[in-house]
């Protein structure tokens, strides 16, 4: 019993240990891939897309079904009262029917139609697969770059409070003007009224992370400003031409015009004859009469039949009409999808090659206004700078690093926005932007 239970014990704790290493403590930060993992098991749009996925699964078994046997049974009971023959009777009848279409235009194109919609299914919930990366990413980083508003609006508060408190004890003894008290003080009220702003900028976008993931999170990794991005070929070309074929809003618009192509086939067959088999077996009983004219007898029928429409009143003229201008209208959107397509490409591209250019810009605007702020904050001590200089400093040194935060958190956002063009964004490339977060430092 003893080992029993310290092999249960073991077992238990092993089981604990593996899930709490699965999952982030209560004292570690969440990555990308730990709030991708739980809006995939929360989020209501992906949820609805699933859904819509699965509904479509079955297009192709219905669209399938007529063109296979159709068998009908039926059944009646009944009783019979007859005032000329002086005799009641009951009946009972028992009967089974097939059906088989041997050619009809209309049906195997429906059918041919419904492979076409699984497939713009396919693209289309690779679509929401991909929406869902890009939603997760976006709110992930608004929520950083919340914190660091934050994180930055305080400390400027605080730096333009202690300004204001030295301008203040320096006027009291003369050796700082009104004018200087004034321009500390304003500054001050400034900061405040934008450390509020960030505030309440923090709180939605941890709202809109909480509606992915339905849990409240505080602590998330960062984008440390001196991290090594990653490089991906940026090749216009070959963006263009990976969008205009894989991107997946262009595979479901082209999944459309095919279906709208063959759409004209249907319509067209509305001209053609229609040909089938037909089988049937009666069993009809009447137990408890004697009568000559009902006895019981079965009845078995085979035959073929061929339809044959001759005049319809110009419904199916006009129905081919209608389906070659919706084709028109379906290659046209298709265009224009393969255009956009491209056009993100470039875009997105273009937007990595200035976005990396202007991290590297940055960084050393970062760099300078520091310097420069600690020049300064040493000028006004001797003389040689005024309080408004020492103030613009401070400020365009908070600016430097929030927009580099910023740059950074959008090349990122490039990077995935640029797969999605191409239609290859999933999962692994999350993870590639994953590995290269760091833990805040608090």
């Amino acid at each position: 019993m003893k080992k029993v239970f310290k092999t249960q014990l073991n077992l238990a704790l092993c089981s604990a240990l593996a899930t709490s290493l699965m999952a982030p403590s209560a004292f570690a930060a969440y990555g990308l891939m730990d709030i991708y993992q739980l809006a995939l098991e929360h989020d209501a749009v992906l949820a609805q897309a699933k859904a819509s996925y699965e509904a479509n699964q079955e297009v192709v078994t219905v669209a399938k079904s007529p063109l296979l046997p159709q068998v009908t049974g039926r059944a009646t009971l009944g009783k019979t009262y007859s005032s000329s023959s002086n005799y009641d009777a009951s009946t009972a009848q028992f009967s089974v029917a097939l059906d088989q279409v041997l050619y009809n235009k209309s049906t195997f194109v429906k059918y041919d139609q419904s492979k076409l919609q699984l497939e713009k299914s396919e693209a289309e919930i690779k679509a929401a697969e991909q929406d869902i990366i890009l939603r997760v990413a976006n709110a992930y980083f608004n929520v950083l770059l919340g914190q660091e508003d934050v994180s930055l609006a305080k400390s400027k508060e605080e730096a333009d409070k202690t300004q204001w408190e030295r301008a203040n004890a320096s006027a009291e003894v003369g050796l700082a003007s009104k004018t200087d008290v004034l321009q500390a003080k304003s500054s001050y009220d400034l900061s405040k009224s934008e450390r509020i702003n960030a505030e309440n900028n923090l709180d939605v976008a941890y709202e809109q992370l909480m509606k992915l993931t339905g849990q409240s999170i505080e602590s998330l990794k960062i984008v440390a400003l001196n991290v090594n991005l990653p490089k991906p070929s940026l090749n216009i070309a070959d963006w263009e031409a990976r969008a205009e074929q894989d991107n997946l809003t262009v595979k479901q618009f082209l999944a459309a015009s095919e279906i709208a192509q063959q759409e004209i086939e249907a319509q067209q067959s509305g001209h053609l004859p229609t040909a089938g088999l037909q089988a049937s077996y009666t069993d009809s009983r009447y137990p408890d009469t004697s009568s000559v004219l009902l006895r019981d007898k079965q009845d078995t029928y085979v035959g073929a039949y061929v339809n044959v429409p001759i005049y319809s009143g110009g419904a199916v003229t006009s129905k081919v009409a209608e389906a070659k201008y919706q084709f028109k209208s379906s290659t046209e959107a298709l265009r224009n999808a393969r255009e956009q397509a491209k056009l993100e490409a470039r875009v997105q591209v273009r937007s990595l090659e200035r976005g990396m250019a202007l991290v590297d810009a940055l960084r050393e605007a970062v760099k300078s206004n520091d310097a420069f702020l600690e020049a300064a904050e040493e000028g006004y001590k001797v003389g040689l700078k005024n309080l408004l200089e020492v103030l613009t400093a401070r400020t365009n040194k908070f600016k430097a690093r929030r927009d580099l935060t910023d740059a950074l958190h959008k090349v990122i956002l490039s990077g995935l926005s640029l797969e999605v063009a191409a239609g290859s964004l999933n999962a692994d490339k999350l993870v590639s932007y994953d590995a290269i977060l760091s833990e805040p430092t608090h």
